[in-house]
Formats: structure tokens, sequence, C-alpha cells
């Protein structure tokens, strides 16, 4: 008998079974501060959530029924408007807000201003690149694309635009037809005005937003607003449109088409901060690992907005956001430079973003 092939097998058993128990050990250990972190959010009893107003209700509904015995409030609405809010609340010593889930300009804005408690999720590692922002107290929940967007059958024969640079010499037959929306109002509105400011520089990029001005190009409230006048065809061509408002419009049916920008589309995220001053930490902590689990993060795909987990698709009929050419920017120096780009924004197209 070769003693000492069996004692290598032995000791291989030995190892392998010392790797497994480590490993349950891991699972163990991360099963008791989920339950701990669970009782502990359930005692606090309550949790309040500001934020976006398509994507907080969606996570709201998965996350009551999952923690029933959580009872949860919360105030949607204009991104800086809940900012604005929680910052009052703040200041004033009355902390109401536990969470703010809204667009990134705002959470970034709170983080500068050490608003956030920093949050580093327990499963990062199941996240996408683009989940985790350089330096970031916070995460980002998920995302949407913004992109040209145009109804097909009421354009024509019209041109299309196949890049950003086509608006400054833009032909004569788009004159009327352009929708557009106000930076100072719209966080994605602004994500999409500074992308074209870093990505072309004042010049050029100004030179692109002469041609709304050129084309008589009408400036709407909102996206959503866009989306609707795209589907009837009153404006058919958007100079951009999100993700979020033209998913609904794609999916009753309307012969609307998304296009990729030859430069690079435009990615703007709604990002979860944590208050620093939470009334309700624990409960606070759940949602913000919930929003990130492959359960809700499936619900948010399945609702029309991009996951931020890996191995989940993009949704159904948008281009994939991994995939995808993006203009890279950098939020964080566009808002330290907010007012500068506003103004040229207004230059250059005549609008009013006040």
């Amino acid at each position: 008998m070769d003693h000492n092939k069996s004692r290598r097998r032995l000791m291989s058993l030995a190892a392998a079974a010392l790797t497994l128990s480590i490993g349950l050990a891991g699972v163990g250990t991360a099963h008791a501060a989920e339950d701990a972190l669970i009782a502990a959010a359930e005692k606090e009893a309550e949790l309040a959530v500001y934020g976006d107003p398509f994507v907080v209700p969606i996570l709201l509904k998965n996350f009551s029924a999952k923690y029933p015995k959580i009872r949860v409030t919360s105030a949607t609405g204009d991104g800086w408007q809940i900012y604005n809010r929680f910052v009052s609340e703040n200041s004033s010593g009355r902390p109401l807000m536990d969470v703010m889930y809204q667009a990134e300009d705002t959470v970034i804005t709170a983080q500068q201003a050490g608003f956030l408690a920093d949050f580093k999720p327990t499963e990062s590692a199941n996240l996408s690149k683009l989940a985790i922002p350089a330096g970031g107290s916070y995460v980002r929940g998920n995302g949407n694309l913004i992109l040209f967007a145009f109804n097909r059958e009421a354009l024509g024969t019209v041109a299309k635009p196949a890049d950003w640079t086509d608006f400054a010499n833009p032909p004569a037959d788009w004159e009327g037809l352009i929708a557009t929306t106000n930076p100072g109002s719209s966080s994605a509105t602004f994500a999409t005005i500074a992308s074209i400011y870093q990505k072309f520089g004042p010049e050029k990029g100004g030179a692109i937003l002469q041609g709304l001005r050129k084309t008589k190009a009408e400036l709407n409230p909102s996206m959503g607003v866009m989306a609707t006048k795209l589907q009837t065809g009153e404006r058919p061509l958007d100079f951009f449109n999100i993700t979020t408002a033209v998913s609904g419009v794609l999916a009753k049916g309307a012969p609307v088409d998304l296009l990729v920008p030859a430069s690079g589309a435009v990615a703007q995220f709604n990002a979860i901060g944590i208050n620093k001053n939470a009334p309700h930490p624990n409960a606070a902590r759940l949602l913000a690992e919930f929003a990130l689990s492959q359960e809700m993060q499936t619900a948010f795909a399945e609702a029309g907005v991009y996951p931020m987990r890996v191995g989940i698709a993009s949704p159904k009929g948008l281009p994939d956001i991994n995939s995808t050419k993006l203009i890279e920017l950098d939020l964080a120096a566009a808002l330290k430079q907010r007012d500068e780009i506003l103004n040229w924004w207004s230059d250059n197209t005549g609008f009013k973003y006040r």
C-alpha cells in the first residue's frame, strides 16, 4: 500500500473540508448580519424615503411587500425641490428623511455638503462597474439612457440626426419639428447639456445648441411632455429623450425609434444616499441594500429602467447600457460649473432656464 499517496489524499480531503467549513461559516455570518439588520429595522418600524416619482413607488411597493412590519412614508417630485426640502429639515435640526433615491446630481450635492452617511453595499461584487462612482459615499441604484428619439411616421422622408453635430447645421425641414427641455429644472437635461459642453467644448457645443434656435425648437416642461408630443407627432423629433419616458410610449406601440448618437449617448442615474442624521438608520440601510438586490433590480428592469446589477438584462426593447457608446461625463465637475453651463445653454438657445 502506498502510504504517502494515502496520506496526500487524506490531507487533500481535509483541506477541502476546511475550505467548505470556512465558506459555510462565511455564509452563516452574512445571513446572521442580514437577520440582525432586518430585526433592527423592524424594531425602528418606520422609514421615510424621498425621491424620484417614477422609481421610488416601484421600489417601495416591493420593499413593503417583503418587509410589512416597516411603515414607509415617501415624498416624490422634482429632484431639486426634494433636495431643498431635505436641506431645510436637516438645517432646522428636525431631520425626517432617511433615504434619498433620486437623480445623481442632487445626491452628489448632498454628499459634498456633508449630509450623507458613508454607504458601501454588501453586494458590491455583484454590481456593474457603472454602479459605483469613484470616491462616492453613495451608490447608483438604476440608470437611464438619453438618446435621439423620433416619430418615424410623422417625419416620413425628413432626414434623421445621426450625431449631435448634425444640429449645428440643421436641414431646413427640421423647422418646427424639434422639442427640448430645460436643464435648469431637469437633472437628465442638465446631464445631457453638461455632456455636450464637456465633449465638444463651449464653441462647437454652442453651435449645436444654436441649431435649436435656427429650427424654432419648442421648450417643453418635461421629458414626459416631450414623449407625449413625440407619440402624437405634434413634435416628432426630440433633441433627446430619456428611456424612462420613451419606454412607456414604445409599450403602446407608437411608431417611435431611438437612436444612439455617433459620438455617444448620455447615461443618467438615480442614486441612493442615506441621511447621516437618519431617524431610522437601520431601516435606511435595509432599503438601500434591498434596492440593489437581485429581486429588486430584476423588478426595475421589468419596469423599463436599467439595472445596476450584473447578470440582469437591460429592459426589453432598449439598447444595452453596458455595450452602448457613452459620452464620458464628469458630473461632479459639471455641478461646480452649473451656473456657467446654464448661462451658456441660455445664450446659445435663446431660452431662459429660470
